[in-house]
């Protein structure tokens, strides 16, 4: 089945909705951005320090999950890539920290934090960019990572069918979703996260997600449910 076909869409859209978390903006220490193949989160960190809400950005991202399903295609880091976009959004390079060399959420979170205290910010208050359906589950791994730290979960404002329609493989973006959400329920038991909620609704489309051919990022081993 397509993304957009009803039942499968229906699924995505309970999904979706449990999965973006978003928190109302206001003033913090720094911006991070979690590097991910969607280079939109710089977009939307640029507008959030054009707002005046941080002094710095803290770009986060390596040169990740070559030959996998998020594999980025790009020849340098994330964490460069969102840079550039940042900068042509009118950020000022010294009001930009890299770190290109995170692996996987929680690296973002440990590595990022470094480089800004390298830097002279020991930030306590952060707005975490991410792409829409990767805040929930980033917001569990910071605060497993930095129970000590405020997080304030951003990303940039659009429907789901809006988000899908405009990718340009849609079917990769729904397969990464799937495996996000498989990872809210997973990664607890593991350590990498909080434990959150997840409402039977939200269960019950996993399962549908996964019976429509979109488990291929499952994790190994554990159910769905």
């Amino acid at each position: 089945m397509a993304w957009n076909d009803p039942d499968v869409a229906a699924a995505l859209r309970t999904a979706w909705d449990y999965m973006r978390l978003v928190h109302s903006p206001r003033p913090v220490d720094a911006i991070l951005v979690l590097g991910s193949f969607d280079p939109r989160a710089a977009i939307h960190a640029a507008a959030l320090w054009r707002a005046g809400l941080a002094p710095v950005i803290i770009i986060s991202g390596g040169i990740a999950h070559r030959g996998g399903l998020l594999d980025t295609g790009w020849d340098q880091p994330e964490a460069r890539v969102f840079a550039d976009i940042a900068l042509r959004e009118g950020v000022p390079s010294q009001a930009i920290l890299l770190e290109d060399r995170a692996q996987n959420t929680g690296d973002n979170f440990v590595l990022g934090r470094a480089v800004a205290e390298r830097a002279g910010f020991h930030a306590r208050k952060f707005l975490v960019v991410a792409k829409p359906y990767m805040t929930r589950r980033g917001f569990a791994t910071g605060r497993k990572v930095w129970p000590d730290v405020e997080l304030l979960m951003q990303c940039e404002d659009i429907d789901v069918a809006d988000y899908f329609t405009r990718e340009s493989d849609p079917e990769r973006a729904l397969l990464a979703l799937v495996g996000d959400l498989h990872r809210i329920m997973v990664y607890p038991t593991l350590g990498f996260q909080v434990e959150q909620d997840v409402p039977p609704s939200v269960v019950e489309a996993l399962r549908r997600l996964v019976a429509s051919g979109y488990g291929g990022r499952l994790l190994a081993g554990y159910g769905v449910g």
